[in-house]
């Protein structure tokens, strides 16, 4: 008992330090494809994260079956179009937006089941969901201040990132209950990445010149921390601290990861919030919350009715 509770305890720990090391990635990595270019950084963050990963466990390349590749190779193309909406968007919002409006993936992944497998949504999903449009409107509508231009692209850019960030986790799971191995479908996914965005760099970015890809000393050290910390690090403990926590304690912690990158953003990024997107933003987390925890408020009135009978059966017995 006492193990398992150890175990718990370190699953716990580093699903929090995955989450903070994400909300730390927003505005990092804004003020990294602000000055290299986009698809270069990207490339380089999932390849270096795919080869030490494969280099860590190259055992488990060995005898791979070609399905669990072809399905690492399919949530790699997902995971790209994710990386490419979402970040283009935050090219053109600001990195608070960016992480708020990514988190609602949280809220579409029921409905992305419930149109790729006929899986009804529940009621808290329902809730959920409109609790969310109702915080993406509102920060919509605060407009992006006086620094941020085509703020409304980068948002709806950011959101269309959402719906592939939800297909890929919808399909992880679909994959991992098929006994696919998680961490040869997480390999084959980072470098399936990886080489997209190398081919996307080489024909779009390329030919504008060669000037952008000579990185100065910070620059090699924001693309170091973007690949060692928020892609290596948090990924393997994600994947680890999943094992040794529940799908209720996963969950919540996960969902922080988006108040995690407002408030960095804040301190270090000297982003402001005006009293509708902080508005915006809490409900938004609220809908997360809801989703991932599956707050039925049905259910929940029934259990609170149930214990009013019984405190009362109780009284009635005392008396």
């Amino acid at each position: 008992m006492e193990k398992a509770k150890k175990l718990n305890l370190l699953g716990l720990t580093l699903l929090m330090l995955a989450t903070l090391v994400w909300g730390t990635s927003f505005f990092i990595l804004k003020e990294t494809i602000a000055e290299v270019p986009t698809f270069f950084v990207i490339a380089v963050r999932f390849l270096t994260a795919a080869l030490l990963l494969m280099l860590i466990f190259n055992k488990k390349l060995r005898d791979m079956e070609r399905r669990t590749f072809l399905r690492g190779v399919i949530l790699g193309v997902l995971l790209a179009l994710a990386y490419v909406t979402q970040t283009l968007g935050l090219e053109n919002t600001t990195p608070g937006r960016n992480a708020f409006l990514t988190s609602s993936y949280c809220v579409m992944c029921p409905f992305i089941m419930w149109i790729l497998f006929k899986k009804k949504p529940k009621l808290y999903n329902v809730i959920s969901a409109i609790l969310c449009i109702v915080g993406v409107g509102m920060v919509a509508l605060s407009g992006g201040g006086e620094t941020e231009e085509n703020v409304l692209l980068g948002d709806a850019l950011t959101l269309v990132g959402a719906v592939f960030f939800g297909l890929q986790i919808v399909f992880i799971d679909k994959f991992q209950n098929e006994g696919n191995d998680s961490m040869r479908l997480l390999m084959i996914e980072l470098l399936t990445v990886g080489i997209i965005f190398t081919i996307l760099s080489l024909i779009i970015e390329l030919p504008k010149g060669v000037d952008g890809y000579a990185l100065n000393v910070e620059q090699i050290l924001k693309i170091a921390y973007l690949t060692l910390a928020c892609t290596l690090f948090a990924q393997f403990a994600q994947i680890t601290g999943q094992k040794f926590t529940s799908a209720n304690q996963c969950a919540l912690i996960l969902s922080l990861e988006a108040v995690f990158g407002v408030l960095f953003s804040v301190i270090f990024a000297g982003e402001k919030l005006t009293l509708l997107i902080g508005m915006g933003f809490l409900i938004i987390f609220v809908a997360i919350i809801i989703s991932e925890l599956k707050l039925d408020p049905m259910r929940l009135l029934k259990r609170k009715h149930v214990n009013e009978n019984l405190g009362n059966d109780s009284a009635d017995k005392g008396c």
